[in-house]
Formats: structure tokens, C-alpha cells, sequence
């Protein structure tokens, strides 16, 4: 989470009391402890940071001090770390390596775009007058740019593989790929690890049960009160459901299962005690008082070694392999002109790659060996290209912002401190809106707007045809299950009549964006049951059927738990961010000449 742009030159009054003087010379932005900025400075940097065609002369004053501000940043941060001596540390080394590679590679990606790969005029030519339906009513010249980057993309890997494979051969490579063949569990290992390990695969026992929550947090001092009247309901034959239609604020669990140890010992107690079928007692557990028939009560047992003998077989190979690796990491696994690359090295990446699921076992880990010895071969040939010298400004701008990240985590975010009082006290500010929004399970016809306004027409008549059939308006009304297989261009609904395999709903987090589900927000409107009209969204048209929807059902402290923690988080962390860079620019005794941005402004308009 970084600090906010423009956090204090533009957007507080730290300035604001301050009697500024003159610039100490006419090109002079700010001045801190030991430096300065000049316009010089902001130029430079905005060449790293825009595109090279980028116009000065467009820029606003806000952009200005948000540059005056990021080069200011810089020089704390720089200050911060000659304090602290990141440099030294093996985890900050590997990231500026990494950072360093990445931006030639990126370099050199570019170059195959723009110098490796010949396209001819001709050969562009020829592919527009073959597709010439698809660029319907746009220009070859329209077109040249798009059909050229298309051309390239078709002859990027092999040009790629070829170009790899040259550098292959022109290298000294050995390989000792055998260190990674990880000796398997033997019977044994497996068998001591679930002995040892006995109590991991006990199960205690659970209760079935039918429940009514009523929390104190939810009804106050009536909760207790409002548990007896839904009791005294269902003592009278009044079912759970209709009980807690009822009392619509309560959380209704219908046949929960629940460990014992899992909840309060207060509810343990008055669970466990009862008889299944019996429906018992109001009881408090907590700040909630609970309604509870017992259904019915799983004995406590354990699993068996063949029950969960793949489980122990994962363990097992985990532990094995980090073992493996840790007792062999000095041996060397391959050789890349005489640079010796050790099995440590190798199993770091792997790790920090989080590469398991796509290179798992021996065989895959041997497939990634072998791309991180192209990687290295790129690499090295970007360096002899010195793509490195021209990425270095932006390389620094990088190492910069990877140092800012090490600066925030240790002196904010490292010491952000959420308390359980203040959740509980922004979860009864908040109950209101701490709903579980409503989900809705559609079956939809789903059909793509196109390339061109002509394909968009033609897309709106067949969307207005399908949902004719749907609606009945010409004859009876189809079923929408052979509608959608013959319009929806949604293979992997059509076929299954159009419907959705999952529930379609907001994020769960009520303190998340409101919108940040378009569709959803489009379908709200439609009622269960009912086919809502077709509407565009996203480069398609949709009609959708609502087939079912759930209500809206308000989160319990535990529930909301973890979105209330991290809005906290966040909002210390804006704070303690904030104080931290104001304490930090008043040691340095940051001073800003704003005028001396205001006539740059000026003249750059003019020249303009």
C-alpha cells in the first residue's frame, strides 16, 4: 500500500502557514537538508517515467508537485536506507537482480517488435485483401499497424525458439539434473508419520443441529427475551424456518454440524447434554443466546491410515524434499559458461515462484531447470547487448520503489496494531451495512457485439429475435434452454441451456466497492423467475432469466471479522503513512518554491 500521491505538497496545508521565501535560483523547486530539486531534476525524471513523445507543455501544476513530491520521497527513502543498509541483505540483492533482468528481457521483447522480426509491406497487404470482411469499412492505412503487430505475433515463437536455440548451442552448458530426483516415502516414513502424528487425524465428536442465534450486538438487552418468544413459538409446533422468518435479525442455521471444541464451552455444555430430537433451553454462549434442537450426535472416532494415506503422502514428500534440498543445496545442478548455478539457488526460485502446481515432481522441476537456463542465456545476451546501461534510470527508479516498499513495511505496516475493542466497536457502528448481499443463480443468452457498428446492428436484431421467441411475441413463448443453444455464443453455457453453474453475487466485503460487480448491478432489477430485457454490457448483449435469488442476511461479528480488520488496517496504515513522511520532510527541512513552478508553467504554455 504506498503512501498516496501528492499526500502533502498538494493536497493538505503543509505549506500553507509558512511565509515562503525566494528559490536560492530561478531553476530551484525545493530544498531539503543537504540538496535540491530543480527543474533540471522534474524533467529527467518525467523522461523515465512518460513515454518519449510525452508533451511537457500538457502538464498541470498538480502533476508537477506530484513529481517535486516523488523526487523528494526519493531522497528520504535514499537517506532511510544509508541508515539501514538494506543493500546488504541476500533478499533485497535477488529482488534488484531480478527487477534488473525483467527490464532487459523487457527491453529485448521490444527490440523483436520493432527490429527482429521483418514484416514486408507486401505480406501486410496480402493479409488485408484476405480478410478484407473483417476490416469492413476501415482503410488498408486504418488497419496497417494492427494487421503488422498481428503478423508479428504469429512469427514471435518460432522466431523466439530459433533464436534461443542458437544461444543454446553456442553456450557451454552442463546439466546434473539427477539431484532432482527426490527419493519417494518409503511404506515405513509413511506409516511413523501417522503414528507420530495420531492426534491430526482424530475426529471429535459433532452435533447436528437446527439453530437460532440471537446476538446481543444484533438485539441489545432484548436479545434473551426475543430467544424465549422464538422458543415459546417452536414449543407451539411452529417450525425453524417459519420461526426465523419471524425474527428476521436472527441467524438461522438449519442441520449445522458442529465439532465439539469448535464453539464456546457454554454452548458445548448445553448442546452435548441434550438427547437427539430434543429441543432445548434458551442458553446464553457468548455475547448470543441460542434456541437449539439437537438432531443428532456423530461419535468421536479416528480416520485410518488408508483414509488419509495420500494426505500423508504429501506431507511426507514435502518434508523429504526440503531435506533434499537443504543437504545437497552447495551441489551444483547446471553450469552456464563457467557460472556455477547450485541446487539452493534453484530450489529458491522454485519456492519463491510459487511454481509446485505447474512444475510438480521430479520431471517438472526439471522442465523448469531447463527455462531458467534460457532465461539466464537471454540474459546474459541482453547484457552483451547493453540493454542493461540503457534500462539504468529506470532500473534505479525501480530499486527506489522496492525500497520504499522495505521502508513502509518496517516503519508502518510492521507496527499497525488492530485491537478486538476497536472491531467490535466499528462492527456496532457499522451492523447496518454488514450484510451478506443477495446472490441470484441466472440462466442467460449471451451474444457479442462486434468489431464494427454494422456487427453491433446485426448482433441487436438477433438479440431482439431470441428474446421475441422467449417473450412469445410472435407465437408462444420458447423454452429458454433451446433459445440459448441456438443463439448464445457462450460455449460453456449454451450448451447446458444457458445456465450459470455458480451463484452471481457482489464481493462479500461490505466495505469493498459498490460497483465493482457490473453485471450483478444489471441484474438486480430482474425478479426470480422472470426474463429481464436484453442489455449490453462489456462488448456483448445479454438476456438473463433469474431463477433463483437469496436475501440479503446481516454478517456476524465473526463473519465480518476479517473485512473489518482490514479497512482498520488500511486506515491506520493511511495515517502512521502520512505522519510518517510529514515527520520525515520536517527533519529534513523540505522547503517548496511553488512559484518557481508556477513560471515554468507559464513559459512552457507560451513556448506552447
Amino acid at each position: 500500500m504506498a503512501i498516496p500521491g501528492t499526500l502533502l505538497f498538494a493536497s493538505s496545508d503543509y505549506f500553507a502557514d509558512m511565509a515562503l521565501p525566494s528559490p536560492p535560483a530561478p531553476n530551484v523547486v525545493a530544498t531539503f537538508e543537504g540538496g535540491q530539486i530543480t527543474l533540471e531534476d522534474i524533467e529527467s525524471h518525467l523522461d523515465v517515467l512518460l513515454s518519449s513523445n510525452a508533451s511537457q507543455g500538457t502538464m498541470s501544476q498538480d502533476m508537477l508537485l506530484e513529481t517535486v513530491e516523488d523526487l523528494v520521497s526519493d531522497q528520504l527513502i535514499l537517506r532511510w536506507a544509508a541508515n539501514r543498509k538494506p543493500e546488504a541483505e541476500e533478499s533485497f540483492q535477488h529482488a534488484v537482480r531480478h527487477i534488473n533482468e525483467n527490464l532487459n528481457l523487457e527491453s529485448f521483447a521490444d527490440q523483436l517488435h520493432t527490429e527482429s522480426i521483418s514484416i514486408s509491406e507486401s505480406s501486410i497487404r496480402e493479409y488485408f485483401d484476405k480478410n478484407k470482411g473483417r476490416y469492413e469499412g476501415r482503410s488498408f492505412s486504418d488497419v496497417r499497424d494492427e494487421i503488422r503487430q498481428a503478423l508479428i505475433a504469429e512469427q514471435e515463437p518460432a522466431f523466439v525458439e530459433d533464436y534461443i536455440q542458437k544461444l543454446r548451442t553456442n553456450a557451454s552448458i552442463a546439466r546434473s539434473f539427477e539431484l532432482l530426483d527426490v527419493p519417494s516415502p518409503t511404506q515405513e516414513e509413511l506409516e511413523n508419520y501417522y503414528r507420530e502424528n495420531v492426534d491430526r487425524f482424530k475426529l471429535p465428536r459433532r452435533a447436528i443441529v437446527d439453530e437460532l442465534e440471537f446476538s446481543e450486538s444484533e438485539f441489545g438487552p432484548k436479545a434473551q427475551q426475543e430467544a424465549a418468544n422464538a422458543l415459546l413459538s417452536l414449543q407451539g409446533g411452529t417450525t425453524f424456518p417459519a420461526t426465523a422468518a419471524r425474527f428476521s435479525n436472527a441467524r438461522f442455521s438449519p442441520s449445522a454440524e458442529v465439532a465439539e471444541g469448535s464453539r464456546n464451552s457454554d454452548w458445548d455444555k448445553s448442546v452435548f447434554t441434550l438427547v437427539p430430537g430434543e429441543l432445548g433451553t434458551v442458553f446464553q454462549a457468548g455475547r448470543s443466546y441460542f434456541v437449539v434442537r439437537l438432531r443428532q450426535v456423530v461419535p468421536a472416532g479416528a480416520t485410518s491410515f488408508a483414509e488419509v494415506r495420500s494426505e500423508i503422502i504429501t506431507a511426507v514428500s514435502a518434508e523429504k524434499e526440503q531435506r533434499w534440498f537443504a543437504d545437497n543445496g552447495e551441489m551444483t545442478l547446471f553450469t552456464i559458461k563457467g557460472q556455477r548455478y547450485t541446487l539452493r539457488q534453484f530450489y529458491k526460485e522454485y519456492e519463491e515462484a510459487a511454481l509446485r502446481g505447474q512444475f510438480a515432481g521430479a520431471e517438472g522441476m526439471k522442465r523448469l531447470a531447463n527455462a531458467l537456463i534460457d532465461r539466464m542465456l537471454l540474459v546474459s545476451d541482453t547484457y552483451d547487448r547493453l540493454l542493461d546501461v540503457a534500462n539504468k534510470p529506470l532500473a534505479d527508479e525501480t530499486r527506489l520503489r522496492l525500497l520504499r516498499q522495505m521502508m513502509e513495511q518496517e516503519e508502518v505496516d510492521d507496527r499497525i496494531d488492530v485491537t478486538e475493542e476497536q472491531i467490535e466497536a466499528l462492527y456496532s457502528e457499522s451492523r447496518d451495512r454488514l450484510v451478506s448481499p443477495p446472490k441470484s443463480r441466472i440462466r442467460y443468452i449471451r451474444i457479442g457485439l462486434g468489431s464494427n457498428e454494422d456487427e453491433a446492428n446485426r448482433s441487436r436484431e438477433r438479440a431482439d429475435e431470441a428474446y421475441g421467441k422467449l417473450t412469445g411475441a410472435d407465437t408462444a413463448a420458447a423454452e429458454f434452454a433451446s433459445v440459448a443453444q441456438e443463439y448464445s455464443e457462450d460455449v460453456e453455457t449454451s450448451s447446458n441451456g444457458g445456465e450459470f453453474p455458480e451463484w452471481i453475487g457482489e464481493s462479500g466485503d461490505p466495505f469493498g466497492e459498490l460497483m465493482s460487480h457490473p453485471f450483478h448491478e444489471a441484474i438486480q432489477g430482474i425478479q426470480p423467475g422472470k426474463l429481464g430485457t436484453p442489455f449490453e454490457l462489456g462488448g456483448s448483449i445479454y438476456i438473463v432469466e433469474v431463477m433463483e435469488r437469496t436475501a440479503p442476511q446481516k454478517l456476524s461479528i465473526d463473519e465480518a471479522r476479517p473485512y473489518i480488520e482490514e479497512y482498520l488496517t488500511n486506515q491506520q496504515h493511511r495515517s502512521m503513512a502520512e505522519e510518517m513522511q510529514r515527520r520525515q520532510l520536517q527533519e529534513a527541512k523540505v522547503q517548496l518554491y511553488p512559484q518557481v513552478l508556477e513560471e515554468y508553467l507559464e513559459r512552457t504554455a507560451s513556448n506552447d
